[in-house]
């Protein structure tokens, strides 16, 4: 059984987050997928189940679990069946358990839309502040560093996966974050994104996923959807550029635009390995 392998969200291969693809899996079960993602031991793994004309549809796994939406396979699995011809045109719909999600070309980049909703401020900071290994006063960033007002606070997200994101004071405090995995899994399940301004435009983001069993995210899709629609709901439409996996030696560029419950996600692909499954799991 064949894979492609893809960096997504990546200027240049070997950058970004890699993506293993298996655009041909025939009839694995679930528990034969989960096992290939933890052979794979990549952030996700995505099964094509169908791909025709403009419109496929898939299911995405990580190491530790299926999820119904993720961003960098909705790009990377786009990319490798318009490479390999299984969809054509440059406006695509994916179908996966999170619902439809259109794709577009543009240049070399793709890009994926999305809703979703936003909540109340998230209550218990000092959890927060333990499980990531800073203080409490470092959770919350100036609104006027993204042309908005007031201060930002932790608030779960919601664009296909419900997590909580989390403005840190400034960079030295983003890069020098500790995260603790039994302390923050029961916080959020989906996952914890933390951001700061770096410069206009321009955010520096990390992405912890203790429960799904990614430790740190290179580049995380999803959370950047969520990021996107939590900032346009506290400070109004916005169009950033969020630069991730820095620490995890994986230079991620992630493209963002949003307005009030809708927002978009850019990023460029790369291949890197094609490659084959000469054993599979036991049924």
């Amino acid at each position: 059984m064949e894979f492609v392998q893809v960096d997504v969200f990546a200027d240049r291969p070997y950058g970004g987050n890699p993506l293993a693809v298996f655009p041909d899996p025939g009839q694995l079960s679930t528990e034969q997928m989960q096992a290939i993602a933890r052979e794979m031991n990549l952030s996700e793994t995505t099964f094509v189940s169908s791909a025709r004309d403009d419109t496929y549809e898939l299911r995405i796994f990580t190491p530790g679990g299926e999820l119904p939406f993720a961003g960098h396979p909705t790009l990377g699995t786009a990319f490798v069946l318009t490479e390999l011809g299984r969809v054509t045109g440059d406006r695509l719909t994916q179908r996966s358990a999170g619902g439809d999600t259109p794709v577009t070309r543009d240049g070399d980049r793709l890009w994926f839309t999305r809703t979703g909703t936003v909540s109340g401020d998230f209550a218990d900071a000092a959890a927060l502040a333990g499980g990531l290994g800073c203080p409490v006063g470092s959770l919350s960033l100036d609104g006027a560093s993204l042309g908005g007002e007031g201060r930002l606070v932790p608030a779960f997200s919601d664009a296909g996966v419900p997590m909580l994101m989390t403005p840190i004071a400034d960079r030295s405090t983003l890069r020098a974050l500790r995260p603790s995995a039994a302390e923050l899994a029961p916080i959020s399940h989906d996952g914890i994104y933390c951001f700061t301004t770096v410069a206009e435009g321009r955010i520096e983001a990390r992405g912890f996923f203790p429960a799904l069993g990614i430790h740190e995210d290179p580049a995380t899709g999803a959370a950047a959807a969520a990021l996107g629609l939590y900032l346009a709901d506290r400070i109004g439409s916005v169009e950033v550029t969020i630069d991730q996996g820095l620490a995890v030696g994986r230079p991620s560029v992630i493209s963002v635009r949003a307005g009030a419950g809708r927002v978009e996600i850019g990023g460029r692909c790369h291949h890197v390995l094609t490659g084959r499954l000469d054993v599979l799991p036991e049924a």
